[in-house]
């Protein structure tokens, strides 16, 4: 007797799992251009918006605050809530061999305080970046994107 094993959707979608982080677009003005905060890692190396995961009972807004004060060290004030980004993860330490569907809120902010030598150790540098530089800079296209829909509302 010969038994095919067939995977059907079920099994698909038990296996796949949807994460939800949030971050921010922390930016300033000057007299010549909008610069955004980004943070870079060396190895692999990588420049990212600082975002993370939510703790029990907080809010996105929240997540958002808390994150960006861990991984840049700056003090922020949350603004608007600007969109989200979403995408695949395959390579998730904590979840080898699954597929993570990820969702990323992203708000406007201003600093308020702090400096870039309280970051966090998960990120190696954290500086000002040029919005005219964040095309060349940031890793991810989504990411580009979601700095220029911030900085067309900054900009109003």
């Amino acid at each position: 007797m010969n038994f095919v094993i067939t995977a059907s959707p079920l099994v698909y979608n038990v296996l796949r799992m949807n994460l939800v982080s949030a971050g921010g677009i922390v930016y300033r003005k000057d007299a010549d251009s909008i610069f955004v905060v980004v943070c870079g890692r060396n190895y692999p190396t990588s420049f990212n918006l600082p975002k993370g995961t939510p703790e029990p009972q907080e809010t996105r807004g929240q997540t958002a605050l808390r994150e960006v004060e861990e991984e840049t060290g700056l003090k922020v004030k949350l603004g608007i809530y600007i969109d989200s980004i979403n995408y695949w993860v395959t390579n998730h330490p904590d979840y080898p061999d699954q597929q993570l569907y990820k969702t990323v809120y992203y708000y406007l902010m201003e600093p308020v305080g702090g400096n870039f030598s309280r970051h966090d150790e998960e990120f190696d540098t954290v500086d000002w970046v040029d919005i005219r530089e964040i095309p060349n800079i940031l890793s991810f296209e989504n990411e580009v994107k979601i700095v220029q829909k911030g900085i067309s509302l900054v900009k109003g």
